[in-house]
């Protein structure tokens, strides 16, 4: 599903700016199109650094207040990163799929972390849980901050090129010598049953 979670992340960038960066696109309609990304972006991208993440926001979940404001910064940088892709790469992006992969499990730490804050806060609201409920969260959102963070650094610097094109190599067959003494030849699997049949003739 990453690609399709990807797919659905970028929608609304490609209905605000396709008509720029796609191919084959007609000049007026690529001229009208940087008109309408333009008025996009003069509100989209501004909001995405000037949204109010900080206290009281939240501030109902208590000790994992905290973490949901993380949450809501990354959100936003989230974002930021993605557009910063599509303009690093424009159509290519869709071809660079280690770098939406990382956005998608980005997004995916995110949505865990709020639904653990939010199912902690509930059950010890609802006295089925006591503070343990809270401490478990916390440990979980501390360790969930770590794996986005490093995902957000392997955007930023990552081996995605040399491992591309290793496979492509590997694909190629230059790398055929890696099966010997695992796969055994074509030859021998076929003399095999050939043995058989002789030392049950005898």
């Amino acid at each position: 599903m990453r690609l399709f979670i990807a797919r659905e992340a970028l929608d609304a960038h490609l209905n605000a700016a396709g008509d720029v960066v796609m191919p084959g696109v007609p000049p007026a309609k690529r001229l009208a199109g940087l008109v309408r990304a333009a008025r996009f972006y003069a509100a989209w991208y501004p909001a995405r650094w000037l949204s109010w993440s900080g206290w009281p926001k939240y501030a109902g979940l208590g000790p994992l207040a905290t973490h949901m404001r993380w949450v809501d910064r990354t959100a936003s940088r989230l974002a930021r990163q993605q557009f910063h892709l599509m303009v690093q790469h424009g159509p290519g992006l869709e071809k660079k799929q280690a770098q939406l992969f990382r956005c998608v499990d980005i997004g995916a730490e995110l949505f865990a972390m709020a639904a653990t804050c939010v199912r902690a806060h509930d059950d010890v609201r609802k006295s089925a849980a006591d503070a343990t409920a809270i401490r478990i969260a916390d440990v979980f959102c501390q360790q969930a901050r770590h794996r986005i963070e490093r995902l957000f650094a392997a955007i930023r610097s990552n081996a995605d090129p040399a491992a591309y094109g290793l496979a492509r190599d590997v694909l190629a067959g230059r790398y055929a010598w890696l099966e010997h003494g695992i796969i055994d030849a074509p030859e021998a699997r076929h003399a095999e049953p050939e043995r058989g049949a002789a030392a049950a003739g005898s």
